[in-house]
């Protein structure tokens, strides 16, 4: 089949690229052709790139940045059986009411389905939830033929290694780390990275070792966003980027980012982020909703404990780790529920996480299952259990 997805250009080192570059030439060996909609990472005419030595085409957009006014022509001249979106479907206007047949593989954050993603598929063909609970969402809303098919990893890039020479390859000191990784997009941070700072504020106020580590940009990624120096000179925290030239603020930084001119040239790449997770004691990810929340199952692939919130997808993908009940829940404009993380539950997350750092073997069983439950979700594991299921199924329906 001809089959034209829609995502970052599979050279962009995020969530949305990493697609290109592990699902698409899986598919084209099982003998499909692929083709992008790139969002992101290329603007210009039809372009054919290699990816691990399969054949791929690549569209840019037109007027709009998702394709809006041209995603019909290029499923045309594409010859499209299938259009194939892997990104939040809110944003897309009126597909399911153009001539092609759309599948929306979308990440629903919040509970329930907002109305307006819901508005955005009519129409569609059938749609693919990035979790069961997120299937589960769009049943209940009348979607009874929701798929379901979750991200995918690659395990043996993601996989546990020795802290210390992760440590040093990542630039990372030799203390307590618990760490982020996640997009400074959104203010309200939909992350949560207000309430981390609070809690890493009482953390070291009570005399708690160590950094934290956010591997995001200082300023907002897109036009809303945290402007973190602000919030951390009201906090009274110090900090420090990777590659501060000054190494007395950096000595002094209980705060640590990445490389700023890495982060916006997209040049930190799996290899790299898996050194970041393995340096890490505790990866805090205690958003106030996630679609499905990729660096959950990456952190946990790499044996290192996870702090999520129970909310959407997180239960779903925390099986090394704590799950913390949100103190309140807060509404968001789509139209659903989301989650509030405690200050104090964070607080003494930190603390479970200190002491599991210590090497118990409470700690190494719960690396263990980490490790095998992230299995699942290796890119082979997810094509052969997903992806060819439902693609088979899809060649029936053009007999």
């Amino acid at each position: 089949m001809k089959l034209l997805f829609t995502g970052a250009a599979p050279w962009i080192n995020s969530g949305y690229g990493k697609p290109g570059r592990y699902l698409f030439p899986r598919l084209s060996q099982l003998g499909h052709e692929v083709g992008l909609l790139a969002f992101a990472g290329y603007k210009g005419p039809p372009i054919e790139t290699q990816l691990g030595g399969e054949t791929v085409k690549i569209f840019g957009p037109a007027k709009t940045h998702f394709f809006n006014d041209i995603v019909a022509f290029h499923a045309t001249a594409f010859e499209a059986d299938y259009v194939i979106s892997l990104q939040d479907a809110w944003v897309l206007k009126d597909w399911g009411h153009k001539d092609m047949r759309w599948l929306p593989r979308m990440p629903i954050d919040t509970d329930p389905i907002s109305e307006e993603n819901l508005k955005a598929i009519e129409g569609a063909h059938r749609p693919l939830a990035l979790t069961r609970w997120g299937q589960q969402q769009l049943q209940d809303h009348g979607w009874l033929d929701a798929g379901y098919i979750p991200h995918g990893i690659d395990t043996g890039v993601y996989r546990p290694a020795d802290r210390a020479g992760a440590r040093a390859k990542a630039n990372l000191p030799d203390t307590f780390i618990a760490g982020m990784v996640a997009c400074n997009a959104s203010n309200p941070s939909r992350k949560s990275f207000p309430e981390v700072l609070l809690a890493w504020k009482q953390w070291k106020e009570q005399g708690g070792p160590g950094i934290l580590y956010l591997h995001t940009t200082v300023t907002p990624y897109q036009e809303t966003g945290i402007d973190f120096q602000k919030v951390l000179g009201t906090l009274g925290l110090d900090w420090s980027t990777l590659d501060d030239p000054l190494s007395g603020r950096r000595s002094r930084a209980v705060v640590l980012f990445p490389s700023q001119y890495k982060m916006w040239a997209s040049t930190y790449d799996d290899e790299a982020l898996a050194a970041l997770y393995n340096a890490m004691d505790v990866l805090l990810s205690p958003s106030q909703a996630e679609g499905f929340g990729i660096p959950i199952v990456e952190a946990q692939a790499c044996g290192v404990p996870v702090v999520t919130l129970a909310v959407t997808s997180m239960p779903e993908l925390t099986w090394a780790g704590k799950c913390l009940e949100p103190i309140q829940r807060v509404w968001e404009e789509q139209g659903g529920w989301r989650g509030i993380v405690g200050v104090p539950d964070l607080v003494d997350a930190l603390d479970w996480a200190q002491q599991m750092s210590e090497g118990t073997q409470a700690a190494k069983y719960l690396a263990e299952k980490g490790r095998e439950n992230a299995k699942r979700y290796d890119f082979d594991r997810v094509v052969e259990d997903y992806w060819i299921p439902l693609l088979e199924q899809l060649e029936d329906e053009l007999e």
